[in-house]
């Protein structure tokens, strides 16, 4: 743990920006999707590979692009993974087809892996032991953040500039953020050594995995980002089909709704760093969400009712990425593992990213939006589980302490 008496929120502040930034490139797709379709001739199985690719390295390789953060320092890793996206973005701004975006969107995702697993790191070492819950619980929003802010903006951009365009001021924004970063960090020497080679290498990797607190905490992350992405990726569809919203409408409503989720990790962060204990924080935050979903998809009420369960299915759900980010550092097997062990959550986090909204797409094809709702349902319960089994590990501990 970091021994420092004060919190560096500039630094902290330039880690968690960075995360917002390489979350953008989550964000910039699904908007302009129908434009790329056209422009391209993407098929709507490449289209949706399109989407899914930059899940594809972390899905991969997460645990181990955190043991190369560990190994190298999170503060050259980041900003290499920020240069890394800037040239693939602008890169995909000149493909002519499939081939071309695709390798794109594969360099953006070895980038923005690198980025979200290191962050953390730094994050440790800017905040002071009485902020950590609460520097994690800010960290935990980027995605959300990201995400929300480039829906809301690209219908805008597509309008001005179009995707080439937006794809290069994605470009743009993440040069100057690794300058930015890269700059205003210097005074952090980073802790990575040169030293132990593979051998060290191989270490962090498995003490991570012969670890149970790190598979808990990346379990319940699978979970979550499973159910999630399937309720808000399919909520503009839904609102369309059942509610007569126009795109435009439900892209709004859906950029909102997802916006929540970033004040729900907010106040996870804020809860911990009051005593609240994490697993039950799991438990409410993946129960909650599993309700919800059946809520917005298996029943018969008006949209006003629906979209009041999809936010508080964003808010409420908030409450499980921020208590399972703040748990990287305490389940990590030493300091010198948190990269890996954040490697890991998003590897399988990832994971559930790629499978979740397939299954739930296939089940809406067969039975309906009801019939899916209640995989999401599952979803919930299980989460809920694996946030009872964290409260017993985090309690054993404590006692063997």
């Amino acid at each position: 743990m970091t021994g420092i008496a004060r919190t560096r929120w500039n630094i902290l502040l330039l880690a968690v920006f960075a995360g917002v930034v390489g979350a953008f490139q989550n964000g910039k797709m699904p908007a302009a999707l129908p434009t790329l379709t056209a422009e391209l001739g993407l098929s709507l199985v490449q289209a949706g590979l399109a989407v899914s690719l930059l899940f594809a390295v972390a899905c991969a390789i997460g645990l181990m692009a955190g043991a190369i953060a560990d190994f190298v320092g999170a503060r050259r890793i980041i900003a290499a993974g920020l240069v890394v996206v800037a040239v693939a973005s602008a890169a995909g701004g000149f493909a002519t087809g499939a081939g071309g975006l695709f390798a794109s969107r594969l360099a953006e995702s070895l980038g923005t892996t690198v980025v979200f697993v290191a962050a953390p790191s730094m994050i440790l070492r800017a905040a002071s032991l009485r902020d950590q819950r609460l520097a994690f619980g800010i960290w935990s929003g980027y995605m959300p953040a990201g995400v929300s802010i480039m829906i809301l903006i690209t219908p805008a951009a597509l309008a001005l500039i179009g995707w080439r365009g937006l794809w290069w001021l994605n470009a743009g924004l993440l040069a100057a953020a690794a300058v930015l970063f890269f700059a205003g960090t210097r005074s952090v020497r980073d802790t990575g050594r040169t030293t132990g080679g593979l051998a060290r290498f191989k270490a962090n990797i498995g003490a991570v995995l012969r670890a149970r607190g790190p598979w808990l905490l990346a379990l319940c992350f699978t979970l979550y980002t499973g159910s999630y992405l399937c309720v808000s990726s399919f909520l503009p569809t839904l609102l369309i089909e059942t509610a007569g919203f126009t795109a435009a409408g439900a892209g709004t409503a859906t950029a909102l709704v997802v916006a929540l989720n970033v004040f729900g990790n907010l106040l996870g962060g804020w809860l911990l760093q009051r005593g609240a204990p994490r697993g039950v924080l799991i438990a409410i935050g993946a129960v909650t969400m599993g309700t919800m979903s059946l809520v917005v998809y298996a029943t018969g009420l008006g949209v006003v009712w629906k979209l009041t369960a999809a936010a508080t299915f964003s808010f409420v759900g908030g409450l499980l990425p921020s208590s399972i980010m703040a748990g990287a550092p305490v389940h990590a097997p030493s300091p010198e593992q948190i990269g890996s062990t954040n490697g890991l959550i998003l590897q399988l986090g990832n994971g559930g990213q790629l499978v979740g909204p397939p299954i739930f797409a296939a089940l809406a094809t067969a039975g309906g939006w009801g019939t899916a709702a209640w995989f999401t349902f599952a979803l919930g319960v299980a989460g809920a589980a694996f946030g009872a089994a964290i409260a017993m590990h985090e309690k054993r501990r404590a006692n063997a302490g």
